[in-house]
């Protein structure tokens, strides 16, 4: 296992797709769909899956791997091998990570660095987002270029200091990108409101990290969110908001999408298995193993993200990779919980976490879980149909999940390069036995065994945004 075949049958199984769900066979021949039906017949080698169901391979669109943080001179602790290799055990076979253009750099240059650090590593298909942190005119002039050439999206920070894109600079960019077919996707927080609350609770010697999610409560994530929904308005682009975490920031782009608006949004697991109870102060600074931003919230909140999942208005499950250690990264944080690096770990649980909170307690349906997990990313970000579906002609990109099987989350069990997991202890289904990435298995029976650097980039094309789900 592990090597490319001309040709393999996935046998016996139960396929679910966005729009179906049905006892079927999927034959695979060079790295391609190119059947799915009932007794189908190989000369090649066969899969057999009985008992299992076979979905399209997880798509994560939102994965810091090997991504510095310039301000506290650290960078994540997963590589582009680490990382992928993670993913894959948790049914991942594409990521879209990130460029970093830095104050003063080009687009091109972002660009060309970053496809030089994944290259050599990757396990999986891979893309990125652009991110933009200084709109000059120049810059603006190489949006199309980089949207031509199957780079469509570009990520905006509205807070954080070495990041943070004014409303003028976003309300450009938007522009830029809805000419083009290109996509802005956005990081909402009100930096003015955050820099205070911030600024206002270390004044009063609260410096631990119980005091992170305070500093960033829903409302500031609402604001902003409503305030970049309207931007977009302005000049009538799309717009896909990233890492939804509260009810108020859910409202706005439900409305939006009512009033017809090309907005689309994603959530993480993070937010909807977690909630503000990790941050009590009686955990001491342990709890920097929470800080994320923007933090996890009540419950009430996270409830109402398994709502708009179920009823279409957000539209996907990334991760937010963001992986720190806790024993040399995050403690650098000690005494100012702003200097705690922000970041969690979930490539590999994205999948089981979504699948067990969602698909086995019955809050969404196993093809609501394609849809969130692969089908929907796919068509948000330039790659449908060439993956995110089982129909012929797709990439073969496969994972097949025994639906009954549980396991406990531990740490010592993950492929990230981390020394903890925010889920420990708890219970899932849905890690694959199987991962297949364009027709080669990657990970057989759990275990990875993807040649280092097998992945390829990803094809991706202009957005449109009639075609947003």
């Amino acid at each position: 296992m592990g090597a490319p075949v001309s040709e393999l049958l996935i046998a016996g199984g139960t396929v679910v797709t966005a729009d179906r769900m049905e006892p079927a066979d999927v034959l695979i021949r060079d790295g391609r769909i190119a059947d799915v039906g009932q007794d189908l017949n190989s000369g090649g080698e066969v899969l057999d899956a009985r008992g299992h169901w076979v979905m399209p391979g997880g798509i994560d669109t939102h994965t810091h791997l090997a991504h510095p943080i310039d301000r506290l001179g650290i960078t994540t602790a997963d590589d582009f091998h680490t990382g992928t290799v993670a993913g894959a055990c948790g049914g991942v076979t594409t990521i879209i990570d990130f460029s970093l253009q830095r104050r003063g750099e080009t687009l091109a240059l972002a660009r060309d660095r970053r496809l030089g650090e994944i290259a050599p590593d990757a396990v999986i298909d891979y893309g990125f987002h652009t991110i933009v942190t200084d709109v000059r005119d120049d810059v603006i002039a190489e949006v199309p270029e980089l949207i031509e050439g199957g780079f469509p999206s570009f990520k905006v920070y509205m807070t954080y200091g070495d990041k943070i894109v004014n409303d003028d600079g976003l309300l450009r960019l938007l522009e830029a990108t809805g000419a083009n077919g290109g996509l802005v996707y956005v990081h909402c927080e009100n930096d003015c409101a955050v820099t205070y609350l911030i600024n206002q609770h270390l004044s009063d010697g609260k410096t631990g990290p119980a005091y992170h999610a305070p500093s960033r409560p829903p409302v500031v994530e609402a604001e902003a969110t409503h305030r970049a929904i309207m931007l977009a308005g302005v000049v009538g682009a799309p717009l896909c908001i990233a890492h939804v975490t509260s009810s108020g920031a859910a409202g706005h782009v439900a409305a939006a999408r009512e009033r017809g608006d090309p907005v689309v949004a994603e959530t993480c697991p993070q937010y909807l298995v977690l909630d503000e109870t990790v941050y009590d102060p009686c955990g001491g600074f342990e709890v920097a193993k929470f800080v994320c931003s923007p933090p996890m919230r009540a419950a009430e909140h996270r409830d109402a993200l398994w709502s708009a999942l179920a009823d279409g208005s957000i539209q996907q499950v990334s991760s937010d990779h963001a992986p720190f250690r806790y024993h040399d990264q995050k403690t650098t944080g000690r005494g100012n919980f702003t200097r705690i690096p922000n970041g969690l770990p979930g490539i590999e649980t994205r999948l089981p976490l979504v699948f067990a909170g969602g698909v086995s307690t019955g809050l969404i349906s196993p093809q609501r879980f394609v849809e969130l997990a692969s089908t929907n990313p796919a068509r948000i970000f330039g790659m449908y149909p060439r993956k995110g579906t089982l129909d012929a002609g797709a990439d073969a990109d496969v994972i097949v999940v025994d639906p009954e099987a549980e396991t406990e989350i531990d740490a010592a069990r993950l492929h990230s390069a981390v020394d903890y997991s925010p889920f420990q202890g708890m219970r899932v289904s849905g890690f694959p036995t199987w991962t297949i990435s364009r027709g080669e298995i990657i990970v057989d029976r759990g275990e990875p065994v993807a040649e280092r650097g097998r992945g390829r980039l990803a094809e991706r094309g202009r957005i449109d945004p009639a075609a947003l789900p």
